[in-house]
């Protein structure tokens, strides 16, 4: 995957929390288990929120800041990060949360690496700001599951 701009990158996240956020959903239908459908609508709307921050940070930020050019660009696929995990319509709540984080840990790395290879403190800040802002939802994802999981 080769990125040009701060905004294909941000594009390609938001559009990412829409594909998953909609996978969420087909999943949460698939499933006869109460606590993974909740669980599973709760990442949903999780998904969209992150959609939605994402649309508004783009709203936010400098157009020259958004078309600052990228000399290194990571080539993460989200398919790499599904292969080997349990999913379908059987899956325990352990399985939605292990799901959920590698997930989270995907937006984690891609924004980390952003930040190091960006030579510009305006776009290194940008990449910083939504990787504090994914680390912080995924302890939100990891406090709301345990509580799930104590029902």
């Amino acid at each position: 995957m080769q990125f040009k701009t701060v905004k294909d990158v941000v594009d390609h996240s938001r559009l990412l929390h829409k594909q998953i956020s909609e996978h969420y959903h087909k999943l949460s239908e698939e499933t006869s288990q109460a606590r993974v459908s909740m669980l599973l609508e709760y990442l949903k709307r999780h998904e969209d929120h992150l959609e939605q921050t994402l649309c508004k940070f783009e709203q936010d930020k400098s157009q020259k800041v958004l078309e600052s050019w990228f000399q290194y660009a990571p080539d993460q696929d989200i398919k790499d990060v599904l292969l080997g995990l349990n999913i379908n319509e059987d899956m325990s709540t352990d399985d939605v949360v292990e799901m959920a984080l590698k997930l989270d840990d995907y937006f984690i790395d891609l924004y980390q690496d952003m930040v190091n290879s960006s030579t510009s403190t305006p776009v290194k800040e940008v990449f910083q700001n939504l990787l504090d802002m994914e680390e912080h939802e995924k302890i939100q994802l990891a406090k709301t599951a345990l509580q799930i999981n104590d029902m």
